[in-house]
């Protein structure tokens, strides 16, 4: 046999045994695909809905012009604010604009009974601060603690920040979380002890009255 011939029976063989070798089976699919970190923090804290607009209500308002070009606008009586399924309710409501006076503003302070809520997030204080630019916000209650309530657990700090990007959230000050048994929004929340009330059994039947003999 020539060497060309050795070589080229060679290659066919190793071809014939390369087929006769099952392919590897792919790996198996994870049961439930995991949770990228923006997911996971979804329910940490308040988020901004990118792209919605902003839509602030009150019975009164003033805008005021700065001389760099600045605008000024604040909102009394009855103030309601809502972008996307975020809503905040206070008394009073400062919003400052850019320079160019176009899209949402800056920075928006708000003072009085400050309720802000998203979804089963509800932060209260009397005070509250929200950066658009550096996407934060901060919310504190003065003497008092401000509070943010999450499903089943509650977080007490003297001021409380938002990442409104990543969804986070950093309690400082005399921090306290308080953990529910259930979630009082949920309307189908077992009680407290965790079990359900047996039904009502039904009354027995009243016994048929008896015949009379015959006399």
């Amino acid at each position: 046999m020539t060497r060309a011939a050795a070589l080229a029976c060679l290659v066919v063989l190793a071809w014939a045994a390369r087929a006769d070798t099952p392919a590897p089976a792919p790996p198996a699919p994870p049961s439930e695909p995991p949770k990228t970190s923006a997911e996971a923090a979804d329910r940490l804290g308040l988020k901004f809905t990118p792209g919605a607009e902003l839509v602030i209500t009150s019975d009164e308002a003033e805008g005021v012009k700065a001389a760099d070009g600045r605008q000024t606008v604040v909102f009394t009586k009855r103030v309601k604010a809502r972008q996307g399924d975020m809503n905040l309710t206070c008394d009073w409501l400062q919003a400052i604009y850019p320079p160019t006076a176009a899209g949402h503003p800056d920075k928006i302070n708000a003072k009085g009974s400050v309720v802000i809520t998203q979804g089963t997030n509800q932060a209260l204080c009397t005070e509250a601060q929200v950066d658009n630019v550096n996407c934060t916000a901060e919310c504190h209650s003065g003497g008092d603690q401000a509070s943010l309530h999450r499903a089943t657990d509650d977080v007490l700090a003297d001021t409380i920040y938002f990442d409104l990007c990543k969804s986070t959230v950093k309690a400082v000050g005399n921090v306290s979380v308080r953990v529910r048994q259930t979630d009082p929004n949920t309307p189908s929340a077992t009680p407290a002890t965790g079990t359900t009330p047996a039904p009502a059994k039904a009354p027995a039947p009243a016994p048929a009255p008896a015949k009379a003999s015959g006399g």
